[in-house]
């Protein structure tokens, strides 16, 4: 009883202690914002200082004081924490399921990601239960959490409240192609944190760049626009992140990069971590490749448009993944953001930058074989809606209209780190923790190791998804468990040749030929196409292949 009483008193001892905090930040961000509109030239209304703060390692903001309206209830958080070193195996199951059990337990739903190197969050909730389940995950590990910054907004529309919670297990946070030993240290590497008002003042200087981050389609509803004479807009082009790398490792990006400072935007800034940490790598292993330094916005875009609520220097809208889809300057007018369009329509070509539907471009990237797969523009005009639906072969995106091609060769990362000491030679790797063999750095090999395969595969399937990239399969030999001896999931393909590897390897996947499900009403509908990961398998010494007792077989054993 004693004890119960105990813990009472912490509890409510620690809530004052939480509100005197938030009165003593409040007074600070009203003296800062006054200050700072005032060196910026701008109106004090203009500029909401206390938007653009982190919440890392310091109590969260309280719930609304105010009743909501009845249809505007909810609260969305976006989090993201990278863990280095990595989770262990054990530990990455253990953190799947205790971030599940706290969302159950408090009520929370949405979709994340967690991987070995960290989670990555989109969620819903009632205001008090969102906070309840962020002080959880900083109690359960407080050194991990703490440093958390849980971007909260509050009075969203019950409407875009996600149904269920979903965590997927993944490799990788974000789609770089850069998990495991080839990830850059962020405790090394990572460029610095600018809160968005010195981020918005950077943007004003010269011998600067500005790279946006994010895919192609995202950049073209809306991005940064630097003033004139100030900072030089950058666009990588992306159809997915795996482009960034190679995009990066480019000699005339490099030359643009050369001897300035570097500016890196997303949405909500994790896509800069990896990104900053990339380029501060090869920096620092090419002595004839120098910048003044590498930066991003704390918070991504979403802080710099709460804190610049008439938008700063941001031009249009910011593409979310949430049900939201879209956020907007929250006091630039609708005459104000229709004149920012820069995109149209893939098909009539009319103004227009809203992603109805789910429609993708249909050209193929003559590189790879592969069909684009960009989301593309259709404007809600009858017309172009049934085009879409019933001619989907017509849409194209911008970039393949113009025929953008990505550069082909990506950088040796996991030659750079161990040039670094991050990887030292049959030790330990710094970012994953794991210990990394001499035969890790993906020597070229006719055996190519593919994964990620749904159960249905079969060997024609494989065949084909290799041959739409231009890339001839010898052999299938299928993977299985050394004791059930079933089929998880995993094949060794043996190409044709040397060059059909590296040209599959250096794509890091494969499509796979699209499937058919019939719906209740007995149409077919596609499934959503999936993709397999490919890397290079050497063979060990004195090792033959195929082996002797091998016969490829259609289909992947079922086990005893």
């Amino acid at each position: 009883m004693e004890h119960e009483e105990n813990d009472k008193l912490n509890a409510a001892a620690a809530k004052k202690a939480r509100k005197e905090a938030r009165r003593d930040i409040r007074r600070k961000l009203d003296a800062e914002s006054a200050s700072t509109a005032l060196e910026l030239g701008i109106s004090p209304t203009s500029i909401d200082v206390g938007a653009s703060k982190s919440n890392a390692n310091r109590p969260l903001p309280a719930p609304p004081q105010t009743s909501l309206p009845s249809d505007s209830h909810c609260t969305i958080c976006l989090f993201y924490q990278y863990k280095e070193p990595a989770w262990t195996v054990k530990e990455h199951k253990a953190a799947l399921n205790k971030v599940t059990e706290l969302a159950t337990f408090n009520k929370v739903t949405g979709r994340g990601r967690c991987a070995p190197e960290g989670l990555n969050c989109t969620l819903t909730a009632d205001p008090n239960d969102l906070r309840a389940f962020c002080y959880a995950l900083r109690k359960w590990d407080p050194a991990l959490f703490n440093p958390t910054d849980f971007k909260l907004e509050d009075g969203v529309p019950n409407k875009n409240r996600f149904r269920t919670f979903t965590l997927r297990k993944v490799d990788e946070l974000v789609g770089y192609a850069l998990d495991g030993i080839k990830a850059p240290s962020l405790n090394r590497h990572s460029g610095d944190h600018l809160e968005a008002p010195d981020y918005h003042k950077q943007m004003q200087q010269k011998d600067t760049v500005i790279i946006d981050v994010r895919n192609a389609y995202e950049s073209a509803i809306g991005h940064f626009q630097p003033p004139k004479g100030g900072a030089q807009l950058l666009d990588p082009k992306m159809r997915t992140s795996q482009d960034f790398p190679k995009w990066l490792n480019a000699p005339e990006t490099k030359e643009k990069l050369k001897n300035k400072t570097v500016m890196m935007y997303c949405t909500g800034g994790i896509r800069c971590e990896r990104a900053t940490a990339l380029l501060n790598q090869i920096t620092d292993v090419e002595p004839e490749f120098k910048t003044k330094g590498v930066v991003m916005v704390r918070g991504g875009i979403e802080r710099y448009l709460k804190t610049f609520p008439e938008g700063g220097y941001w031009k249009g809208k910011n593409y979310l993944f949430d049900k939201r889809m879209e956020q907007a300057p929250s006091k630039k007018t609708e005459e104000a953001l229709q004149n920012d369009v820069e995109s149209c329509c893939c098909l009539c070509r009319a103004s227009y930058s809203k992603y109805l539907g789910q429609h993708k471009c249909a050209d193929i990237i003559p590189s790879s074989g592969l069909a684009c797969s960009v989301p593309v523009i259709v404007c809600e005009a009858e017309e172009c809606q049934q085009i879409a639906t019933e001619e989907p072969h017509k849409l194209v995106c911008p970039l393949c209209v113009k025929g953008y091609q990505t550069p082909d060769t990506a950088p040796d990362l996991v030659g750079q780190k161990r040039k670094l000491g991050l990887i030292a030679r049959g030790g330990i790797d710094a970012v994953t923790g794991q210990k990394v063999s001499q035969g890790s750095t993906n020597a070229i090999s006719r055996r190519l190791f593919v994964g990620k395969l749904p159960l249905t595969t079969t060997a024609s399937k494989l065949h084909l998804a290799f041959e739409n990239c231009n890339c001839k399969v010898e052999s299938v030999h299928w993977v299985v468990d050394q004791d059930t001896r079933a089929f998880y999931g995993s094949v060794f393909c043996y190409m044709a040749s040397v060059e059909d590897a590296q040209r599959a390897q250096a794509l890091g996947f494969v499509r796979l030929p699209q499937e058919f499900r019939k719906k209740g009403n007995g149409k077919c509908r596609k499934k959503q196409q999936r993709m397999a990961r490919v890397a290079f398998a050497p063979l060990r010494e004195q090792e033959a292949w195929p082996p002797e007792s091998y016969c490829e077989m259609e289909y992947p054993p079922l086990g005893s």
